[in-house]
């Protein structure tokens, strides 16, 4: 029983094909198997979590002794717009640019991904550095000023960490940071940059937060099956 492992490498290079070009499932032409095939399975697997469970079998190299936290936005197409359950309930939210979602990361020294949270658009990044801090293992981390908050500095000296966050323009009593230690803060930049050249990615096309989070993880797997973390 079961589908034969010939229809299942094409249901496979249909979902990679969506990946990296983005547009409509309706629009695949994948000969030998129908969209629908190959959307039905890519939403069985991405309930059942198999992208996460891959990313975890993930062998990544042992990171640089530090840490760093991000956000990035991205736009949602029309598509995606209207979610059965409304917007709020699948990440999305409109801001100046438009409908909005943000994938926040905590990525170590070689740019590798340690922890990944999908929210709305307008979500603050504050408010979920500390959850994304419980997957960093550098002493010190690396953050930019929208993370610039007394309680958060105090969380990460809590836990044994150094914070390298340049102060807000508004701050009283600017605290002191480590500029040429903060260049290196382009590692987290570099992993959105990377992600985002795969279209879906770059644009979420999904109704639903986790088909488009399989698709990041999807795309986090194959950039580290190809050594480019």
């Amino acid at each position: 029983p079961g589908r034969p492992l010939s229809d299942l490498k094409l249901v496979i290079a249909g979902v990679l094909h969506v990946l990296k070009e983005g547009g409509s499932w309706r629009a695949l032409d994948v000969p030998g198997v129908a969209w629908e095939t190959v959307y039905g399975h890519f939403r069985r697997w991405a309930k059942a979590g198999l992208w996460d469970q891959a990313m975890q079998q993930m062998k990544w190299h042992a990171g640089k002794n530090l840490g760093m936290i991000d956000s990035t936005h991205i736009k949602v197409h029309r598509d995606g717009a209207n979610p059965a359950g409304g917007q709020e309930q699948q990440a999305m939210s409109r801001t100046k640019g438009g409908l909005n979602t943000k994938l926040h990361a905590a990525v170590d020294g070689r740019c590798q991904p340690q922890a990944l949270i999908l929210t709305a658009g307008t979500e603050a990044d504050v408010l979920h550095a500390p959850a994304l801090l419980e997957s960093v293992e550098g002493r010190r981390v690396l953050m930019d000023k929208a993370y610039d908050s007394d309680g958060l500095r105090e969380l990460i000296a809590s836990k044994g960490m150094k914070a390298c966050i340049p102060p807000r323009s508004n701050r009283v009593a600017p605290a002191a940071y480590d500029k040429v230690l903060y260049k290196k803060r382009h590692c987290v930049e570099n992993f959105f940059e990377k992600i985002k050249r795969m279209r879906r990615i770059a644009t979420r096309y999904d109704k639903t937060d986790v088909s488009f989070m399989a698709f990041v993880l999807l795309g986090i797997c194959i950039l580290s099956l190809r050594n480019q973390f």
